[in-house]
């Protein structure tokens, strides 16, 4: 119908109709003399045949691009078919455009050997080769496609079509699903790679509901999150239907926001009030702040035990928000005031973190005074560094102690810092020695013995403060030694452990070079601090949300918990912990219609951070995002305003808020800035 009606505003349709195999064959999907009444009616459009490498019956994707990327002889053979198949069989195609999808981390030459084949045979043709091209900034790719290299593709490439949407899917916390923030990162860098000109911006035209009301397994699910169109969308928020179909659910609207960054729409579903984290009636000790558009509440840690050198109380002591929520009903579309037919639910958004080992010292490069106290410098000299107002550093090489005898205390001892100069860092405690080189050598090492070791890739010199950090972290018990690795501080893994009986000695970090270090941390061996949970009372009654399960620990308390056996802390537990937004659930609170009733939340771990509080229909509640006719027209506009892009793509016909192509007539601009212009 869009086709039929509106194929004067498109410029070109690329036919989804072909999939590709691992040696190169392509199978139709789709009968593209379907199209022949629109390229009639539409002579203007530019017609592409799309191949994928994606839902293929035998391999799966990354194995049908790995295939491709290692054989010429595929290869080769993918170009007789794109020939025979597409161009041969249908010679009004203007051209062909490759969705390889799925292609990993950083096998780049190998992968543009594909697109390079793929093209020359087409422009030997006369025809034309596009991409359809995953989101990278100058960072890399949030689906960790690194292999694409925009500059090289640029260059064998007429054109490309940039996938910037799915940043939020149906796997992840609700959000925008084309951020605003990310749009922007995404384009600055693809422009300054390619040609604007050859580039299209892709939004998508969908919407994708996550259900917020209790965990996915209690419906069979394992992702909160499923696609729809913008109708369905529109449905649900105007009261044209239910959220569910099951009779569980009276037909209501709900307001939309407009988000800033995105401008998308978004709401509730069936969340009869909520609050941002921000919004407390009275609290003690509680800190807010704002991360990506969010607000998040917070306790803190303490950075150092009473007294110095003992392990810090880090127990929720008697912090608390208190937050009033009161679930008034509402009027269904049928004009009746209703509310949930069962009961309602609680949700709370919170960000988990892994636990760390219970804190010694915690220190971000503090001051002179802390570098004088807390550590003495044996060789070499360290001096304290003010970068910014908020950053600071201490700078230096040679050895860095702490001045404290631990005598036999097993310890965990981490260091964020960077190369200024080639070198070796090291962390040493009891003896045992976890060290970094500038080129990628990580070793775990009893005196001169080296017990393990591993390349973990080549790691930056000389950069600016904050550029090319990396994180090292040695734990050390009675039997064992364990180093862990990254070049983040959310999460660094466990690269080497051996058996090794520690021989004793100070707790310290070296650097034969310069190094820059902004985070110290030092911490106890066996103890942990969780940093997961938090405790909800309501009209009397408590539960404990978000706490993770483990085997095999004891816990103490002041909230901290030690394995029984030696064994690193993720073997406690099957769950992971995903550093994005998660939902925790109080099913059926003691709450009644229209009555504002008080509720407490205790921050149980510190670093757990603290979103929106929801309280919603027990039986089926959502967040929505949706892409709408202004959400279009705005991206369009930047796209042909900010950086010059040969137009926008979108994902796909059929799915649209059909205004979208109202605001379309007359142009390559919005009809008010076209008249604007006039």
């Amino acid at each position: 119908m869009a086709l039929d009606n509106y194929g004067d505003r498109i410029t070109d349709i690329s036919i989804f109709g072909w999939r590709v195999n691992a040696e190169g064959t392509l199978t139709q999907s789709f009968d593209p003399v379907l199209l022949d009444v629109y390229r009639a009616k539409w002579p203007h459009i530019r017609w592409w045949g799309c191949f994928r490498n994606m839902d293929d019956l035998v391999d799966g994707p990354f194995a049908i691009f790995e295939a491709l990327r290692n054989s010429a002889t595929a290869r080769n053979h993918l170009a007789d078919e794109v020939q025979s198949k597409m161009f041969e069989a249908y010679p009004w195609l203007h051209g062909v455009d490759l969705d390889m999808e799925s292609g990993g981390d950083f096998r780049s030459a190998e992968s543009e050997e594909v697109f390079r084949v793929v093209t020359n045979r087409a422009h030997s043709l006369g025809k034309k080769a596009s991409g359809a091209l995953p989101a990278l900034t100058a960072t890399g790719s949030v689906g960790g496609e690194n292999w694409v290299r925009y500059k090289q593709l640029g260059e064998i490439l007429d054109h490309m079509s940039i996938m910037s949407y799915d940043f939020a899917w149906s796997g992840s916390a609700p959000g925008p699903v084309s951020p605003g923030f990310w749009l922007e990162d995404v384009y600055d860098w693809a422009s300054s790679q390619v040609d604007p000109a050859k580039i299209s911006m892709g939004l998508p035209l969908y919407a994708y509901f996550w259900s917020i009301h209790d965990y996915p397994e209690s419906w069979g699910a394992a992702r909160r999150g499923v696609s729809g169109t913008y109708y369905s969308a529109w449905q649900y928020f105007t009261g044209a239907r239910p959220w569910s179909d099951t009779g569980t659910h009276h037909p209501i609207g709900w307001i939309c926001y407009r988000d800033e960054s995105s401008q998308t729409l978004w709401g509730f579903l069936d969340v009869y009030d909520w609050k941002e984290p921000t919004q407390w009636d009275q609290s003690v000790g509680v800190y807010s702040g704002v991360f990506a558009n969010r607000n998040y509440a917070v306790r803190y840690g303490q950075p150092a035990g009473i007294p110095q050198w003992s392990i810090a109380d880090n127990s929720v002591g008697s912090t608390y928000a208190e937050y009033s929520m009161r679930p008034d009903p509402v009027t269904a579309s049928n004009g009746d005031l209703v509310s949930p037919k069962r009961g309602y639910s609680l949700t709370m958004e919170v960000i988990q973190r892994d636990p760390v080992a219970a804190t010694i010292i915690d220190d971000y490069s503090t001051s002179q005074q802390q570098l004088n106290t807390i550590y003495t410098q044996p060789s070499g000299a360290w001096q304290f560094s003010q970068i910014t107002e908020s950053y600071k550093q201490y700078r230096g090489s040679g050895t860095l102690r702490f001045n404290h005898d631990f005598g036999n205390q097993r310890l965990y001892a981490m260091a964020r810092f960077q190369f200024a100069t080639a070198g070796r860092f090291s962390i040493t405690s009891q003896g045992i020695t976890a060290d970094l080189t500038n080129t990628g050598q990580l070793r775990l090492m009893r005196g001169s013995t080296v017990l393990a070791s591993k390349q973990v890739g080549a790691q930056r010199v000389g950069g600016d403060p904050q550029v090319g950090r990396c994180v090292l972290a040695l734990r050390v018990r009675d039997g064992s030694a364990r180093v862990y690795f990254s070049n983040a501080e959310t999460t660094v893994p466990l690269q080497l452990e051996a058996q090794a009986t520690p021989p004793g000695g100070p707790t310290e970090y070296g650097s034969t070079g310069t190094a820059w270090i902004d985070h110290v941390y030092l911490g106890d061996a066996w103890w942990y601090m969780p940093r997961e949970a938090l405790e909800v009372e309501i009209n009397g009654q408590t539960q404990i949300l978000g706490r993770i399960q483990r085997t095999g620990v004891t816990w103490n308390e002041k909230n901290q918990f030690r394995p029984n056996t030696d064994v690193d802390e993720t073997e406690t537990r099957e769950t992971g912990i995903s550093l994005d937004w998660v939902y925790t659930h109080w099913k059926d609170i003691p709450v009644n219609p229209g009555v504002e009733t008080p509720v407490r939340v205790r921050i149980l771990d510190h670093d757990l951070w603290l979103g929106r509080i929801h309280v919603l229909d027990r039986d089926g509640a959502s967040i929505v995002y949706l892409t709408d006719a202004t959400t279009i027209t705005h991206w369009r506009s930047r796209a042909h305003f900010d950086w010059s892009l040969a137009g926008i793509a979108m994902w796909s016909l059929g799915q649209e808020d059909l205004r979208i192509w109202e605001a379309f007539e007359g142009g390559h601009l919005p009809a008010a800035t076209r008249r604007l212009d006039e």
